[in-house]
Order: C-alpha cells, then sequence, then structure tokens
C-alpha cells in the first residue's frame, strides 16, 4: 500500500487514480492503479515479501561438579579441529603448548613435549591437549572451560562428554528444549511449578497468591549477514527452597547475556556455583561416647560438594528449503 503526502512527510507509491485492500486473514493486497504504479508496487513487493529466516535452538541445561568445567575444557577447549579437517595437526595453544589430534602418532611425544614414563610406553592412547606436571610429563598447564565457543565440528564431542556426564554420576541434564523461531522473535519456554503463600488483603484478610519455581529460557536470536547468530539470552532456573511461616523460599539461579555464535555453534555460560557441606561421624558404640576417651573410638568426615549450574546453547539456522519443506 501507500501513504499520502501532505504536512506529514510521507511519500505516495500510488498515483492519484490507485487505491489498496488489504485482506489480513489471507494475507493479500489488491491494488488498483496505471500499469506504470502496478509494475513499481510489484517490484517493490518482490524485495520485501521473502520469507522470514528462522533458528532452530537447541539448549542443554545442566548441573555439573565443579571438575566437569575443567574437564570439558581440556578435552574441547584446545582440541586441534584443523588437524581433523585436513589441516597441520598441532598447533599452539599458549605459549609453547601444542595439541596434537591425528596425523602422526610417531611423532606425538615431540609435538607436546613430553616424556615417556613407564606406565605410559604408548603415547597413542594419551589425550594430553596441554600438559601436565605430573607422571614424569614435563609441559604447560592444562587448559579449562575458558574457551566457552565451540566451533560446530566440537559439537560431536560435546554430546558424547554430556552423555558420559549422567553415566559416570557426575551431574545430570536438567533440561533439553528445542524451539524454533523466527529471526529477531524471542523464544520462551517454561516448564515447572506454582507454589502457595499467603498475602495480606486491604480489609485484613489473608488471600492465597502463588509465585512460580520454574525453568524458564527465553532466546531471541539475530541472523547476521555472515550467517552468525546473535543471541541474546535470559535463563531462571528456580526451585523450592525452605518452607517458612509466609510460605515456601524459592532459590533461584538467573543468567543473562548476549554473545555471538556461529551457525551450528555451542556456547557454554557457566559460573552460577552451589555448595553444600555435610559431616558423617563413624564411632564404636558405647565407647565412642566416653568422654575425652571417645575421640579414640570415633572419627568425623566431613564432606563438601560442589555444583555448578552450565548452559549449552546451539543455534541452527534454517534453511529455506528445509522451511518450505
Amino acid at each position: 500500500g501507500g501513504s499520502s503526502g501532505g504536512s506529514g512527510g510521507g511519500t505516495r507509491i500510488l498515483s492519484t487514480r490507485g487505491s489498496v485492500i488489504f485482506e489480513p486473514r489471507t494475507n493479500q493486497l489488491f491494488v488498483s492503479d496505471i500499469p506504470s504504479k502496478l509494475e513499481e508496487i510489484q517490484a517493490m513487493i518482490a524485495k520485501i515479501d521473502i520469507p522470514v529466516r528462522q533458528v532452530l535452538i537447541e539448549a542443554r541445561i545442566v548441573e555439573a561438579n565443579d571438575k566437569f568445567g575443567r574437564s570439558l575444557g581440556i578435552k574441547l577447549g584446545a582440541n586441534d579441529l584443523r588437524g581433523q579437517q585436513g589441516g597441520i595437526p598441532g598447533y599452539s595453544v599458549g605459549g609453547g603448548n601444542y595439541v596434537t589430534v591425528g596425523g602422526n602418532y610417531s611423532g606425538i611425544g615431540s609435538q607436546t613435549n613430553q616424556g615417556v614414563a613407564a606406565n605410559y610406553n604408548n603415547t597413542q592412547f594419551i589425550n594430553l591437549p596441554a600438559n601436565t606436571s605430573s607422571d614424569s610429563f614435563s609441559g604447560g598447564t592444562a587448559a579449562t572451560v575458558a574457551l566457552s565457543l565451540f566451533s560446530a565440528t566440537a559439537n560431536r564431542f560435546l554430546n558424547l562428554e554430556l552423555s558420559a556426564l549422567e553415566s559416570d554420576g557426575k551431574g545430570k541434564v536438567v533440561s533439553s528444549p528445542r524451539v524454533i523461531t523466527a529471526d529477531q522473535v524471542k523464544a520462551l519456554i517454561e516448564q515447572g511449578e506454582e507454589l502457595p503463600y499467603q498475602v495480606a488483603t486491604a480489609s485484613g484478610a489473608t488471600s492465597i497468591a502463588f509465585r512460580k519455581a520454574n525453568l524458564k529460557l527465553e532466546v531471541t536470536p539475530q541472523i547476521t549477514p555472515e550467517g552468525s547468530v546473535i543471541l541474546s539470552v535470559d535463563v531462571n532456573k528456580d526451585s523450592r527452597g525452605t518452607l517458612t511461616p509466609q510460605g515456601y523460599a524459592i532459590n533461584t539461579k538467573h543468567v543473562q547475556t548476549q554473545v555471538l555464535v556461529e551457525n551450528g555453534g555451542t556456547v557454554v555460560i557457566g559460573g552460577i556455583y552451589t555448595q553444600d557441606e555435610g559431616e558423617t561421624v563413624n564411632k564404636v558404640p558405647v565407647l565412642g561416647d566416653v568422654p575425652f576417651l571417645g575421640n579414640l573410638f570415633k572419627n568425623k568426615t566431613r564432606t563438601t560438594s560442589k555444583t555448578e549450574l552450565l548452559i549449552f546453547l546451539t543455534p541452527k539456522v534454517v534453511s529455506e528449503r528445509a522451511t518450505v519443506r
């Protein structure tokens, strides 16, 4: 359609003889005008009436122990993906540290600057993206999860690591929602429960209200001209807390950020820790309760567990061919 000129400063597309009718139900335009104007309007509509690109967002929300993040950084943060793609295996990660994945296994010792110990006489089966200083191996420090952006090639290793996480009892995948949304349109996934609590009214009486303790993921993707995706992320992981006279308390974990990710790559958002401490007393019956001397017949064990909330987001731009199908 068009806008008429005047004091508003708009530009009129139709001629004085033209008219336009919009049908919102079928999303159609009916234009009546002179032939030259119809050609202009047809060319303009062809430029702006294009399918909106869509993004498939795969999210994995993981609660793992604090060692899993460091292990993940060692295995994925410093893998030489160029060697797998036909490049030269082994490149500098930092300083003089080198990594090797593939290539000539007989030369792995020289590329990783490692010595061969008695317990590790076959270096082909050793995965050392960065060396440690134990077991007769000398080198630099281990990689960490500071590299929080993984390429699309590393995703297959990431899936294996998350599967092994639950198998080894080192953590659990809390949720794995998937959602598809249009470019620059917010997507929302919410799951949880509503807990009742009492509130005072203006008359002095009490009424029941509800507060949410749920898992909520809000993501707004923006596709760049280069094909990457800018993700505006807002994640809430709430859970039921202790019971108070006014109702249940809510334990909250909240992450909000914006990050640029390549198509098919993965961004890891973490750093929210929860620490639980406990104490166990083992003692000999009767003797362990004797004052002073009872300490000889009992022992105390303190346990500390530290978990981290990790959020893995993988955006994939849906091709127009897949959209049509």
